[in-house]
C-alpha cells in the first residue's frame, strides 16, 4: 500500500540509546528507516551509561520500565499493575500464580508498551584444543569451569563480553555491588546458597537442603550449610559469615540500593540456630525467595577476612561497599553509611583472582589482562584449566584476529564479536573452533515512555510497532543468529506461555492506516520529546522481570520451597 506523506501526522521522537549497546546501534538506522515510511521523524540520541539511565529514569526506581507505564490506558493503572505483581508473589498454588500472570502479561500487552524485536541468544566460541563446555542458563555467566583442555597448556586466555559490550573491567570484584563489577567474574570468584540449575532448577551451593515452614509473618527457610569449605584466603565458611555478609548488604541504609528486587523488600530476619543452620525469615509470604537467592549479585558470599574490620566490621561504620560505587542515584546513602569495600577478592568459588595489568594510559579503568586461578580447594569439582586470562581487546577485529593466531583460546557472550563473525567462524572455520549457542535467555525490545508526547496515545505506540520490519533487520544484521519477536517475554520464560492477541508484528498497511490516513485533516504539529528508551536487557520488565524470568529461563520459575534442593541472575 503506498501513501502521501503530506496525510501523515508530523510526528517526531527521541529515540534514546546506549553507546555501549552495540546491537541496537545496528538496528537503529533501520528502525528509523521503516519510521520514516509513515512520516514519522526520529532523532537518536547516544548516551553513556550514566546519561542513559538519568534521562530513562526520570525519577523513579532504576529502570525505564517503570517511568514508562505512567500513562496506561484506563481502567490499567501502574499502580493497579503494579498491586497485581505484589499479590501474586504471596501466592504458592502453582495454578493459579499461572492463571494471575496469565492476566498480567495480557495487560501488559494490550497496553502496547513495548516493540518486541528478537529474541536473544548467547554465542560462545571456543578453540578445539578446549572440551567440555556446556552454555550457561544465564546470560551473563560462563562456566568455564567445566571445560577440560585436550591439547596444549592449561594456562587458558579468553575475550569475554562485558554488560556492556566489550570487555573493560572486571571491577572491584565485590559480589555485594553492581557496575563496574562484571558478573562473570563474581560468578567465577563467589557463590551463594543456592545456584540456578538447568530448566530453572534451584540447585544446592553454600548450602546443601533447606527446609520450609509457615509463620505468622510469612515464611522460615532453614538452610544445612556445607561443611568443611573454604574461603581462597583459608578463613571457613560457616553461618557466621553468611550473617556478615546478610548485615552488610541488606543493613537498612544499603538495602535501599537493592529494591530492584524481592529480597530486601521481604527479608526480615537471617540468624543462625544451635545446629549452625542458617535461619531466614520473611515479613510476608513470598514465593519467588528461592530463585532470587540465585542471583549472581548482590548475595554472593565474601570471606569475612575481607571485611575491613573482619566479624566486627559494623554495617554502618566499615560496610564492604565500595566507596562511589552505589551509582549517581544513590550516592546520597554514603551520607549515613561508610563504605570501606573488601580488602581484597575472597570467595569459595572454583576461581580465585590471582592479579591484574591496568591499560597504560587508561587511568586504572581499563584492565588490560587479569589473572585467576583454578582454587585447588574447591568443594566441588576442581577446573581442569590451571590459569583463566582475561584480556582486552580494542575492536571486535581484534578479537577475530586473536582467536585466528590462538593468541586467545575463547570468546565468549555477546560483545567480543559481531553476529557476522560468529557465523564466519562457525561456518568457515570449524576445524579450529567449536560454536555453540545458548537457547533465548531474552527478548530485546523497546519501551514506549507512555509519560510523555506522542506516546502516550496508544495509537501513536501501535503506529510504531506495525511500522518497524523487524524480521528484515534482524536477518541482515544478525546472520540468522537470532529470531523476531512478537511478546515481551520468551515463551518458554516462567508462567510466558501464554498466546497473546493481538501480535505486535509487522504491518505496513495498518500503521499507514493509523498515521496516515486519506483525510489529511488529522496532520498536526511536530511533537518531540523523550518517547522511546531502547533497552536491551536480561528481556525484562524491572518489575515483572525480577519476578518472571529474572535474566533466566525455566520451568515454573519458583519450586516449592518446601521442595528440597529444587531451584536457580546484569
Amino acid at each position: 500500500m503506498s501513501s502521501d506523506l503530506s496525510n501523515c501526522k508530523d510526528i517526531t521522537l527521541d529515540f534514546v540509546i546506549r553507546d555501549v549497546d552495540t546491537e541496537m546501534q545496528v538496528v537503529e538506522d533501520d528502525i528509523r528507516s521503516d519510521l520514516a515510511k509513515v512520516g514519522i521523524t526520529v532523532n537518536t540520541r547516544s548516551l553513556t551509561s550514566a546519561q542513559y539511565s538519568d534521562v530513562a529514569v526520570l525519577g523513579g526506581p532504576s529502570h525505564v520500565e517503570y517511568s514508562a507505564i505512567v500513562g496506561l490506558e484506563p481502567p490499567l493503572t501502574r499502580e493497579l499493575l503494579l498491586s497485581k505483581i505484589a499479590e501474586v508473589q504471596q501466592v504458592f498454588d502453582v495454578q493459579e500464580i499461572q492463571t494471575r500472570w496469565k492476566e498480567i502479561l495480557n495487560d501488559v500487552h494490550q497496553q502496547a508498551l513495548f516493540l518486541p524485536l528478537w529474541g536473544a541468544r548467547v554465542p560462545y566460541v571456543l578453540n578445539r584444543r578446549l572440551a567440555g563446555f556446556t552454555p550457561g542458563d544465564q546470560t551473563w555467566a560462563f562456566p568455564v569451569n567445566t571445560i577440560r583442555v585436550v591439547e596444549g597448556s592449561k594456562n587458558v586466555s579468553i575475550a569475554p563480553g562485558g554488560t556492556g559490550g566489550l570487555f573493560k573491567s572486571v571491577g572491584p570484584l565485590n559480589p555485594h555491588q553492581y557496575s563496574p563489577n562484571e558478573i562473570f567474574a563474581s560468578d567465577w570468584v563467589y557463590e551463594g546458597l543456592v545456584s540456578y540449575g538447568q530448566d530453572g532448577e534451584i540447585v544446592p551451593s553454600l548450602a546443601t537442603s533447606w527446609t520450609t515452614e509457615t509463620i505468622s509473618t510469612g515464611q522460615r527457610v532453614t538452610f544445612e550449610l556445607r561443611p568443611d569449605v573454604k574461603f581462597h584466603d583459608g578463613s571457613d565458611w560457616n553461618c557466621s559469615v553468611a550473617v556478615l555478609n546478610f548485615d552488610h548488604v541488606l543493613s537498612d541504609i544499603v538495602r535501599q540500593r537493592h529494591q530492584w528486587y524481592g529480597v530486601p523488600q521481604h527479608l526480615k530476619s537471617w540468624t543462625c540456630n544451635a545446629n549452625g543452620d542458617l535461619v531466614l525469615e520473611t515479613s510476608t509470604p513470598f514465593y519467588p525467595l528461592l530463585q532470587e537467592l540465585t542471583y549472581i549479585r548482590p548475595l554472593r558470599f565474601a570471606s569475612a577476612e575481607a571485611f575491613a574490620q573482619g566479624f566486627e566490621s559494623h554495617p554502618d561504620l566499615h560496610n564492604a561497599c565500595e566507596p562511589g560505587k552505589f551509582g549517581a542515584r544513590w550516592n546520597h546513602l554514603e551520607k549515613n553509611v561508610t563504605c570501606l569495600g573488601l580488602q581484597h577478592p575472597s570467595g569459595t568459588g572454583p576461581f580465585k583472582f590471582v592479579s591484574r595489568e591496568y591499560l597504560p594510559g587508561s587511568n586504572e579503568t581499563i584492565d588490560a589482562k587479569v589473572l585467576f586461578a583454578r582454587n585447588e580447594d574447591y568443594w566441588g569439582l576442581v577446573p581442569d584449566i590451571e590459569f583463566l586470562e582475561v584480556r582486552h581487546f580494542p575492536d571486535t577485529d581484534a578479537v577475530e584476529a586473536a582467536l585466528k593466531s590462538g593468541e586467545v583460546d575463547m570468546a565468549l557472550g555477546g560483545g567480543p564479536l559481531t553476529p557476522i563473525q560468529v557465523q564466519n567462524l562457525k561456518f568457515f572455520h570449524s576445524d579450529q573452533f567449536d560454536v555453540r549457542h545458548s537457547g533465548i535467555t531474552q527478548n530485546a525490545f523497546l519501551v514506549f515512555n507512555t509519560g510523555k508526547e506522542p506516546t502516550n496515545d496508544i495509537e501513536v505506540r501501535r503506529t510504531i510497532i506495525h511500522a518497524v520490519n523487524k524480521a528484515a533487520f534482524v536477518e541482515k544484521e544478525f546472520a540468522g543468529l537470532e529470531q523476531p519477536a512478537s511478546q515481551l517475554l520468551p515463551l518458554d520464560a516462567p508462567f510466558c506461555n501464554v498466546d497473546l492477541n493481538p501480535k505486535w508484528n509487522y504491518d505496513l498497511e495498518k500503521a499507514t492506516l493509523l498515521n496516515c490516513p486519506e483525510d489529511d485533516s488529522l496532520s498536526g504539529g511536530a511533537i518531540a520529546g523523550i518517547v522511546i528508551a531502547a533497552v536491551v536487557v536480561i528481556g525484562l520488565l524491572a518489575f515483572v522481570g525480577k519476578m518472571i524470568y529474572s535474566e533466566k529461563k525455566g520451568k515454573p520459575m519458583f519450586a516449592p520451597v518446601e521442595q528440597v534442593e529444587k531451584g536457580e541472575k546484569a
